[in-house]
C-alpha cells in the first residue's frame, strides 16, 4: 500500500490542469467535452526513488514502465561489485532476485545534497498509457487475478480502475491509502514528484516497439557517458536494455492481440481510459493518435496560455 499525498506545484503544468478540471471546453468537429469527470494530474503518492550518488543519477520508478529495467539498471550503478556478487542480472525480477541495493537507505532516498547539485540528473522511462494498461491488464488481472473481483473482465477492470482515481483525487484524508492496483495504474503525473517541475527530469519514451526502445537506449547511454559511467559499462547497459526480458514481461504474450483489439475498439473501454490517462497525453509527448478524433484535437498549449494570462 502507498500513502497518498495531495500537493500540487505552483508550475504552469499545474495550472493547465486546474483550469482543464475548472471548466468546458470546446473542440473543433466534436461535441462539447466536459472535463469535470476525468482524473486530474500531479497527484502525488510515495513515489520510488533509486540513486548513484558517485555519478550524479537519480531515477524514477514508475510501475509498468520499464520499473524492473529501472531498478537493475540502477543497482548495478549503485554498487557493481556487489551486483555481480549477487549474481544479478537485467532479467531479474523482484520474484527472482534478492538484490542488496534495495536494503540501503541511500540507494532509496536520494539526499539533499545529490537533489540540489547542478550536475545531478535525474531521468525516467515512459510509456504510452493505454499500452502501459494492456501490460498492467495482462500482467495483473489474467495473469494473476489481481484486479479486484473482475478476473479478466477489462470493462470491470476499467472501471473500478478509474472509480478508485475519482475517490482518491476528491479525498481530503490525507494518510489514504492506494491501492497495489491502483499504484501500478497511476497516471504518470501522479509519479516522480512530477508536480514540482516536469523540467526537471529525462523523460526516455520506452515500450515494445523496437524503434522507440532503440532511440531511449541511445540516449540513456548518452546520459551515462556525461555522467562520468565508464565506456564499457555504458556498452554492457545499453546492450543489455535492447535485449533483456524480464519473467513478467507481457508484450508477447499470446493475450496481448485481443487485449489490444478491445483497447482499440471497446466504446466502454476507451471512454473510461481517456477518462484517467487524458492528462498524461496532454503533458507528456504521447502519440495522441491513439486518442479517439475529439481528444486528437485538444491544444493544450493553446489552455496554458490563456490560464499564464
Amino acid at each position: 500500500m502507498h500513502k497518498l499525498t495531495h500537493r500540487f506545484g505552483l508550475t504552469l503544468f499545474v495550472l493547465l490542469s486546474l483550469y482543464f478540471v475548472s471548466r468546458r471546453f470546446n473542440v473543433d468537429n466534436a461535441e462539447e467535452i466536459s472535463t469535470k469527470a476525468f482524473i486530474k494530474p500531479f497527484i502525488s503518492y510515495a513515489p520510488s526513488f533509486f540513486t548513484a550518488p558517485d555519478n550524479k543519477l537519480i531515477a524514477c520508478e514508475i510501475s509498468k514502465s520499464m520499473s524492473q529495467l529501472t531498478l537493475n539498471l540502477m543497482c548495478l550503478l549503485y554498487n557493481e561489485t556487489q551486483y555481480l556478487a549477487d549474481n544479478n542480472s537485467f532479467s531479474d525480477t523482484w520474484a527472482t532476485s534478492n538484490r542488496s541495493c534495495t536494503k540501503e537507505f541511500n540507494f532509496l532516498n536520494p539526499s539533499e545534497v545529490l537533489k540540489i547539485d547542478k550536475n545531478t540528473v535525474r531521468f525516467a522511462f515512459v510509456r504510452d498509457p493505454f499500452r502501459r494498461f494492456v501490460s498492467l491488464y495482462l500482467n495483473k488481472c489474467v495473469n494473476k487475478n489481481e484486479c479486484y473481483d473482475c478476473g479478466s473482465d477489462m470493462r470491470c477492470v476499467v472501471e473500478k480502475i478509474y472509480n478508485s482515481f475519482y475517490d482518491i483525487q476528491n479525498s481530503r484524508n490525507e494518510t489514504l491509502k492506494i491501492g497495489h492496483i491502483e499504484a501500478h495504474a497511476a497516471p504518470v503525473t501522479w509519479n516522480c514528484n512530477f508536480h514540482q517541475g516536469i523540467e526537471k527530469w529525462e523523460l526516455l519514451a520506452m515500450g515494445s516497439d523496437t524503434e522507440e526502445r532503440v532511440s531511449s537506449a541511445a540516449r540513456l547511454a548518452d546520459i551515462l557517458r556525461k555522467q562520468g559511467v565508464r565506456g564499457s559499462l555504458v556498452e554492457k547497459i545499453h546492450k543489455n536494455i535492447l535485449t533483456a526480458e524480464t519473467a513478467h514481461s507481457t508484450h508477447k504474450s499470446s493475450n496481448r492481440y485481443e487485449a489490444e483489439r478491445q483497447v482499440r475498439e471497446d466504446p466502454f473501454v476507451r471512454g473510461y481510459l481517456h477518462k484517467i490517462y487524458l492528462f498524461d497525453y496532454l503533458v507528456f509527448p504521447f502519440d495522441r493518435r491513439v486518442l479517439d478524433t475529439a481528444y486528437q484535437k485538444i491544444d493544450s498549449k493553446l489552455f496554458l496560455e490563456e490560464v499564464a494570462k
